[in-house]
């Protein structure tokens, strides 16, 4: 069984693309792509994977921050806080 699809806006019958603007919020362009995903629920890691999964996590973020170095710090928190404010503000 497929878990996953990858469909062009342009291609999308009326119906699929309603549906998809529907869970967006928003209208989508005919050029835009749309994947989707899905996943069974699983538990939280814990424990030491916890933590494993957490360092990777910071190691990446300072990768990433390394790419940008004329950021400042106070610049990527406001940033990073306009991005989660955002994302709040949209309907689940």
């Amino acid at each position: 069984m497929q878990n996953s699809c990858v469909h062009r806006a342009g291609d999308l019958t009326p119906e699929e693309r309603m549906l998809i603007e529907r869970w967006l919020g928003r209208a989508l362009s005919d050029d835009e792509t749309i994947s989707l995903n899905a996943y069974k629920p699983h538990p939280a890691p814990s424990g030491p994977e916890r933590e494993a999964l957490r360092r990777e996590i910071i190691s990446q973020a300072r990768e990433i921050g390394s790419r940008a170095p004329e950021v400042s710090e106070e610049e990527a928190d406001t940033l990073a806080g306009e991005a989660s404010d955002e994302t709040r503000r949209k309907p689940a």
